[in-house]
């Protein structure tokens, strides 16, 4: 049957004022109180972070524990034991890393036959970060996804939805300031199909969460000043 279009019933907000760069990002209320939903640090829901364990990707690293899935910081990624290097499902650089390590870290993976998935960061905040991480993980339950697709283009998100469920979607944009603004777009059970949702000019990133899965879309240009890593 053919997916029926739909408008979700909300502009976009205002933003919510600043937030850091690194912005703020945690597990849902009383998750840890739920058996499902404790830390399950096995190879599908753990990331390796190449990078200082300063800044940036140590805010990741505890942003990401919170939500449950593990998270390692290290240099010596190269080095690492086979049996280490399968335990993981995802990685990610830190744009200090060079072309030159970035090609040994690739190069050992393969060697010992990983299967993570390398994800290049679309910009340096904490919560967009996390959610791509999340995305190159996969779902958290196994059977058919809830979110099929997200796409987003300057002015409007489109996001396909294969069951009734709950679904909060965020936009994020950077001022003139370099200030983080998150917007809170959609939080809602729509019917299942294709959904668009407005967005501001401004969004530069989308983020669609429902239970156990993630998607991040790019909304037009990067508004966050900073080119992708190479490689």
């Amino acid at each position: 049957m053919k997916a029926e279009y739909a408008t979700f019933g909300l502009a976009p907000t205002a933003h919510t004022g600043g937030i850091p760069a690194d912005g703020a990002y945690g597990a849902r209320a009383g998750a840890a109180q739920v058996p499902e939903e404790k830390p399950d640090f096995t190879r599908d829901r753990r990331v390796l972070l190449v990078g200082p364990r300063t800044g940036l990707f140590a805010r990741l690293a505890a942003a990401l524990r919170t939500s449950g899935i593990g998270a390692d910081i290290t240099r010596e990624a190269a080095g690492a034991h086979e049996e280490e290097l399968r335990a993981y499902g995802a990685l990610a650089f830190d744009r200090t890393v060079g072309e030159d390590e970035r090609s040994a870290v690739r190069a050992a993976l393969a060697a010992a036959h990983a299967t993570a998935v390398c994800v290049e960061p679309l910009a340096p905040v904490v919560p967009l970060l996390a959610a791509q991480l999340e995305q190159a993980l996969g779902p958290r339950h196994p059977g058919p996804h809830l979110l099929a697709a997200l796409t987003a283009a300057p002015g409007e998100a489109r996001l396909v939805s294969t069951a009734a469920a709950r679904i909060r979607l965020t936009g994020y944009h950077r001022d003139r300031l370099r200030r983080t603004h998150a917007h809170p777009l959609f939080d809602g059970s729509p019917e299942p199909g294709e959904h668009r949702v407005p967005l501001d000019a401004r969004i530069a990133f989308v983020v669609a969460r429902t239970d156990g899965e993630v998607l991040v879309a790019r909304a037009g240009r990067d508004a966050f000043g900073a080119p992708p890593p190479s490689g």
